[in-house]
């Protein structure tokens, strides 16, 4: 996964909520645009986590992003 790919993927108008997968089989969803931030160098990011916490990311550990499905009043439904 690239920084570039990432970027593409935030900073989408309208943005879409997204899911970012790691290769240990973890995911974090990104349900709004300030709940993710990139490193200056654009090797890591850092994703806001339901408790407030952050987790950081190196790029090079993530697998893929899926971005959610919206259900048909225009909200993402939830991932199984």
């Amino acid at each position: 996964m690239t920084i570039q790919e990432i970027r593409r993927v935030h900073s989408a108008q309208p943005f879409q909520p997204f899911r970012v997968l790691v290769a240990d089989g973890r995911s974090y969803d990104v349900r709004h645009p300030e709940f993710m931030a990139q490193s200056q160098n654009g090797r890591m990011i850092y994703v806001s986590t339901p408790d407030g916490s952050m987790v950081s990311l190196d790029l090079l550990l993530v697998t893929g992003v899926k971005i959610h499905a919206k259900g048909q009043n225009g909200h993402a439904r939830r991932a199984k």
